[in-house]
């Protein structure tokens, strides 16, 4: 048995639907600057997220840049965690503002408020905490009052968490501010393309204008208003986000049965623990954290059984990159707890429409190394 690393499954029924709703976007022959599918997504996301306003372009990283653009970081600290995709902080960076790096919680491998305040500075104007993996982070009601204690912008950088829950709330709706990737490997996608979700309506006008060159096409089509770029979504992207914002509740159910398998049928033990943070994750990965050697000698044995893993969380700190020594960090310091994670998480096949024998195979072979490492 050979077993994919990801897969991205697409029905004859998914490849007409999108075909049908791409010919109507040729047939009215507007393929962006405000088409109907854009502001169609635009608004079921809104509702999905269950935020006031949604604003799509085109990547994560963008919508984060736009969002620090709109609050004006300008010269100001940024706390971000230093275990995270280098999007994150580059953002800050493109945005004029100044990263600080921070260590995580090892238990939900996000930012924690003690992370947060050993770190805190009287330029702090934002905080950027993503939610690794799809994972939310139990302490995030509390950082949200903590920023808002001391006037500071929450940001959830929630990439991988589209429909990930904790306590009711929805990723993305807890934050002051909150972005979405709908890159091709994300649990919902667009191929590229991103989302900025806000209940302030002042960002919303800033960052709608800043994503087209600065221009508001209600005033005219020449006078710029803000120092922007062309950030937009095009049309024909926006068919694929709303052919899987349409299917996102059975594309999320799916991920979570597939993870309660692994919960299930993995002989998991004080040393080799599933992540657990307290939410009901949308499991854009599903981690394991193991010590290191066993760690290595697993994924070892699984590849010798064809068994093929996808990358883990994250396999260096931010804090480390230097873009050929163009970056200068804030502080050189160690970060104990994100080198743990760096080291010892593992991740195992998550995509749509794993049959159940692969899932057999996969938990058999991990049940049978366990079995003879900690014998």
């Amino acid at each position: 048995m050979n077993i994919q690393k990801y897969k991205l499954p697409y029905s004859e029924d998914d490849i007409k639907f999108i075909n049908y709703h791409i010919s109507k976007v040729l047939k009215k022959g507007c393929l962006t600057d405000g088409g109907d599918y854009v502001k169609l997504v635009e608004r079921l996301w809104a509702e999905f997220v269950t935020s006031k306003y949604s604003i799509a372009v085109n990547s994560c990283t963008t919508a984060l840049e736009l969002a620090l653009k709109a609050i004006d970081v300008r010269n100001l600290s940024v706390i971000v965690p230093t275990y995270t995709f280098f999007a994150t902080p580059l953002s800050v960076h493109n945005a004029g503002g100044k990263v600080v790096y921070a260590d995580i919680d090892p238990n939900t491998l996000s930012l924690s408020l003690d992370s947060i305040k050993a770190c805190i500075t009287d330029d702090v104007k934002a905080i950027i905490i993503v939610h690794v993996g799809g994972y939310v982070t139990r302490e995030i009601f509390e950082i949200r009052e903590y920023c808002d204690s001391n006037s500071i912008v929450l940001i959830e950088d929630a990439a991988c968490a589209h429909g990930a829950e904790i306590n009711g709330k929805q990723a993305g709706s807890i934050g002051h501010i909150s972005t979405f990737s709908f890159h091709h490997s994300k649990v919902l996608t667009s191929g590229e393309g991103g989302f900025i979700n806000t209940d302030n309506s002042t960002w919303v006008k800033r960052i709608q204008r800043m994503r087209s060159i600065g221009l508001d096409r209600t005033i005219n089509n020449w006078e710029v208003f803000e120092l922007g770029s062309n950030y937009k979504m095009s049309e024909l992207t926006a068919v694929l986000a709303y052919h899987h914002i349409n299917k996102a509740r059975d594309i999320l159910t799916d991920r979570r049965t597939i993870a309660e398998y692994y919960d299930d049928n993995i002989s998991f033990n004080e040393h080799f623990k599933k992540l657990d943070t307290g939410c009901s994750s949308s499991y854009y990965k599903y981690v394991i954290s193991a010590p290191s050697n066993c760690r290595v000698e697993l994924i070892e044995y699984l590849n010798s059984k064809n068994i093929e893993l996808p990358p883990t969380v994250y396999s260096y700190l931010c804090s480390n990159q230097n873009i050929n020594n163009k970056i200068v960090h804030s502080k050189q310091v160690d970060y104990p707890n994100a080198t743990i994670a760096m080291n010892s998480n593992i991740c195992l096949p998550m995509y749509n429409g794993i049959p159940i024998k692969q899932l057999k195979y996969i938990t058999q072979h991990i049940n049978t190394f366990l079995g003879k490492f900690y014998d």
